[in-house]
Parts: C-alpha cells; sequence; structure tokens
C-alpha cells in the first residue's frame, strides 16, 4: 500500500515539473510589477505603438487601462471617462477603417445575476505624440449594452474579427462554452470627442451555439483548477489581424485554431487546435496576438505576474 502512494505522489511531482517547465518556442519576455497592475485580466497588443501592449485590472479597479512594454513595463495609464469597471475581463485591439481602437469587455459575471453588461470602443491613442505624458484620459466613441438571449452568462472570452465586423464572446461557466456575437458598429466621427457624448446603443448578442470542450491533459487532473471545477474554461481570447487564427486562454493551457480561408468561428472552433502547455503560472487569464500574428503574449493576475511570449512557428511541447 505504501509503495503505492508512493508512486502515486511521484508520479504527481513528475507532472508539475513538466508543468514547470518551458514549451518550445515560449520565452519569459519580462514580469508586471507595477502595483497599480495587480490583477491584469485582459491584455492587447498595440496597433499602432511599437512594443506596447495594452492590459486593465479585473473588477475593483476604476476605470482605466495601462500601457506597458514588452517587458512589462508600466509607460502609461489611460483614464477611461464616463464609465465604470464593474467585472472588466478582456480587451482587444484591432484597425477598423484606417484608424486604431481598443475594445474593453465589462462582461464578468461569476454568479449570473447581471441584467445586462458594457463593451467600449476607445480610439487608440499614439503614445509617440504625447511628450512623455503619462496619465492620460479618453473618452468611448461608443459603449453598447447588451444582452443574452438565453439569460445571465459569466464571460472572459472577447474578441474582434474586424474582417468581418463581428465582435466575438465565449462563455466561461457553461458546461460546454457557448459562443455569441454582435455586430462591430461603425465609429461615428462626431460621438466620442471632447465636445459631444459617446454613442450609446442597446444590442442583444446572437447565439452561435456550443463548442466541443476545450481538451485537457492528465496534469489537469492533479490540477487545483480542476478540483475548482475551472479546467479547461475559457479566461481570454484573441483573434488575428488577417482574422484568419484565434486563440483560446485556459488556466493551464492555450490552444491556437488556425486555417487557410476566412469561414465562421463555431466551425473553426470544432477543429482540433495547437495545444500549448503553460509554465507554471498563477491564474493565466489575459491573451494577445502580436501584430504580425506570428506569435502571442500571455500574462496573469496577482504580481509579479510572468510576461510569457510564445513563436506560434516554433510551438511544440515542453522542452
Amino acid at each position: 500500500m505504501f509503495k503505492r502512494i508512493s508512486v502515486f505522489f511521484y508520479l504527481i511531482l513528475a507532472l508539475s515539473t513538466s508543468a514547470c517547465a518551458m514549451p518550445t518556442g515560449m520565452s519569459q519576455a519580462g514580469s508586471i510589477t507595477a502595483p497599480s497592475i495587480d490583477e491584469a485580466s485582459g491584455l492587447a497588443v498595440s496597433r499602432i505603438n511599437d512594443q506596447i501592449l495594452w492590459v486593465h485590472n479585473d473588477s475593483g479597479d476604476t476605470a482605466r487601462i495601462f500601457a506597458i512594454d514588452t517587458q512589462g513595463q508600466q509607460l502609461a495609464t489611460l483614464n477611461i471617462t464616463g464609465v465604470k469597471n464593474t467585472d472588466w475581463e478582456d480587451i482587444a485591439s484591432f484597425v477598423y477603417e484606417g484608424e486604431s481602437y481598443l475594445l474593453i469587455a465589462d462582461v464578468g459575471d461569476n454568479q449570473a445575476k447581471r441584467s445586462q453588461y458594457q463593451l467600449h470602443l476607445i480610439k487608440e491613442p499614439d503614445l509617440s505624440l504625447l511628450n512623455g505624458q503619462n496619465n492620460l484620459s479618453a473618452q468611448p466613441v461608443w459603449s453598447m449594452t447588451f444582452t443574452y438571449p438565453d439569460g445571465a452568462h459569466d464571460c472572459e472570452s472577447v474578441a474582434v474579427d474586424s474582417v468581418k465586423g463581428k465582435i466575438l464572446l465565449l462563455t466561461k461557466r457553461d458546461t460546454l462554452p457557448i459562443l455569441y456575437e454582435l455586430p462591430l458598429m461603425a465609429p461615428s466621427v462626431q460621438s466620442g470627442s471632447n465636445n459631444s457624448p459617446a454613442q450609446v446603443m442597446n444590442k442583444q448578442a446572437k447565439r452561435l451555439g456550443e463548442i466541443a470542450p476545450l481538451p485537457t491533459a492528465v496534469l489537469d487532473y492533479v490540477s487545483i483548477y480542476t478540483w475548482a471545477g475551472f479546467a479547461g474554461k475559457p479566461t481570454a481570447m484573441d483573434i488575428s489581424a488577417d482574422g484568419l487564427s484565434a486563440v483560446v486562454l485556459t488556466y493551464t493551457h492555450a490552444f491556437y485554431f488556425s486555417r487557410t480561408q476566412p469561414g465562421d468561428w463555431l466551425s473553426l472552433f470544432s477543429t482540433t487546435p495547437l495545444e500549448i502547455t503553460l509554465p507554471a503560472i498563477k491564474q493565466a487569464e489575459a491573451v494577445g496576438f502580436s501584430q504580425d500574428g506570428q506569435s502571442i503574449y500571455i500574462t496573469s493576475e496577482m504580481i509579479p505576474a510572468p510576461l510569457y511570449k510564445m513563436d506560434l512557428n516554433g510551438a511544440g511541447t515542453p522542452q
């Protein structure tokens, strides 16, 4: 009996050691250590500022996002006026009609009690024009209040397909993740300026369907996230600029879905993804494609938070 128990614990130790190994193609680019970024819950790579990422905290913070460099150093704070942070869970960056935007998703709902949710679209500031100013403010170009057709859902994964003009939402706590979409509304030139209020609209998300369970590994069965019921649950999502690839994050893995021709997202999420095992990381809840779509950045809540970069061309098993 003692021998069996010993073998079991050695197995757990071996699996834990494997989890700490760095997957082929992944490196730690830096760490987020700024006290103001203590619960990073969303990440987006800037489309107009080289080597800049945008991150935000989870619920409990004010309505603000942060510009950090690719080593994790905080460079600027952007306060979003006229809105509040109920439970911000994701952020997306994209170019639309030649302009760069950020979409902030106030969609978290752990208890599935909210009657409605919000999305906020802001024009991305060009940090090269700020002359060292590091405390900025912006007003949304538009804010969208939306509901689901089948009641409340907790969601932490939101992405923008600017090619098709769609906003995708993937739920977290349902038995099978459910994919929804909303229209990416064209920004108004007048709204969101300093002299006019942001455009506000109400929409209902369209249910596209359930997706297959995200793959799990043997390690997941000895993970605290399994015992908490969160193994394989989506915590973040992003879509590449060309609209051909998506990455979905869980607490233990990143899943890369790719295709060569445009198609519907529900079909893509039904295919077998490239599975990327994460190194030991606490509450991985933020992921974003690089500008060229050839790599992804991943970080987590709590500080110091490691900032990982994964080369998708070199993706493989742990070394």
